[in-house]
């Protein structure tokens, strides 16, 4: 979408148009077809994650500086070339970032799933135990999903640290 006129042309509507729309209101669509459990719950997930993924990265790929791709061209270098060394690279904090985004999507969106119609994990439990009024366990449960969650993003910033080396973060 970033790089294609024609591409652009036929997935920018979709995206923009079903990016603001509450994809909960799917949830029995997808249980419907993929049945209660986790396939449907892996499918709910990426489509919510898609969005922000897909957005992100493709004003990443827009952003890339028209310089860097002529520079590129006057060496001599292919598309594919300039695709893996030039257009991929600048665009690796954009594709960062959307994964950034999408990490604590994923994990509400399991959760409330799992509240809604599964009979495993946290969510469910959070669910039974507050109907059980052990709010004790609830606020363990909700604290430990925080702390997954803190894990997770941490790990993704290690990631990103060693991925685009040649950007430092400050301090």
């Amino acid at each position: 979408m970033g790089r294609s006129v024609l591409v652009r042309n036929l997935f920018e509507p979709i995206f923009f148009i079903g990016y603001p729309i509450p994809k909960i209101a799917l949830f029995p669509v997808f249980t419907y077809i993929f049945g209660i459990g986790t396939p449907s719950k892996i499918a709910f997930t990426f489509l919510e994650c898609l969005y922000p993924i897909v957005v992100t990265c493709y004003f990443g790929f827009r952003g890339v500086q028209t310089r860097l791709i002529w520079s590129a061209q006057n060496c001599g270098a292919s598309r594919s070339i300039i695709l893996r060394r030039v257009i991929l690279p600048a665009t690796m904090p954009s594709i960062f970032s959307g994964l950034r985004v999408a990490l604590p999507v994923a994990i509400i969106v399991v959760v409330i799933t799992e509240m809604i119609g599964d009979s495993i994990g946290l969510g469910y439990y959070i669910t039974i135990w507050s109907t059980r009024f052990t709010f004790a366990n609830v606020y363990a449960a909700i604290i430990v999903i925080g702390i997954c969650g803190l894990a997770l993003d941490q790990a993704l910033l290690l990631l990103r640290h060693s991925a685009i080396y040649w950007q430092r973060e400050e301090a």
